[in-house]
């Protein structure tokens, strides 16, 4: 197999991961209890993209596309602005890119948190209950 095939698929597999966070965004809007998965999704890509500087699967694919011998400037572009351009016409930024997916990571990192607040919640009110008994009711929260 050619190393453009190998380019391609990094590219098809990149354009999956993409519409698939982008569902379950509007899953996670819809129920409440994916935040969390999203969130760690999210937080996952804001740690990859902050440890290697771009997303990694851009730089495979741009390393898959020097071997092919294809010109691409994908790193230096970013995915989302090289192939909305290609393909679209459009032009925006990798840094606009960059700090929506921070901002979205951040929202919903903090809405996963909150949903978790019942779980939370349960156990202080087990502990109060707990330390109630053991001071034998002399306090009141």
């Amino acid at each position: 197999m050619s190393y453009s095939f190998w380019a391609n698929a990094t590219a098809i597999t990149h354009i999956i991961i993409i519409v698939g966070v982008l569902i379950g965004l509007l899953v996670s809007f819809r129920y409440k209890r994916f935040r969390p998965f999203e969130a760690g999704a999210l937080i996952l890509i804001v740690l990859l993209w902050s440890y290697y500087g771009n997303c990694p699967l851009t730089i495979i694919e741009q390393y898959f596309r020097d071997l092919a011998g294809q010109s691409s400037n994908l790193t230096s572009i970013g995915f989302l602005p090289y192939y909305a351009h290609k393909f679209f016409d459009l032009n925006f930024t990798s840094n606009l890119v960059k700090q929506s997916t921070f901002f979205t990571g951040g929202v919903f990192f903090t809405a996963s948190i909150e949903w978790l607040s019942p779980f939370f919640h349960f156990h202080l009110f087990h502990f109060r209950k707990s330390f109630k008994r053991k001071l034998g009711h002399t306090f009141s929260f």
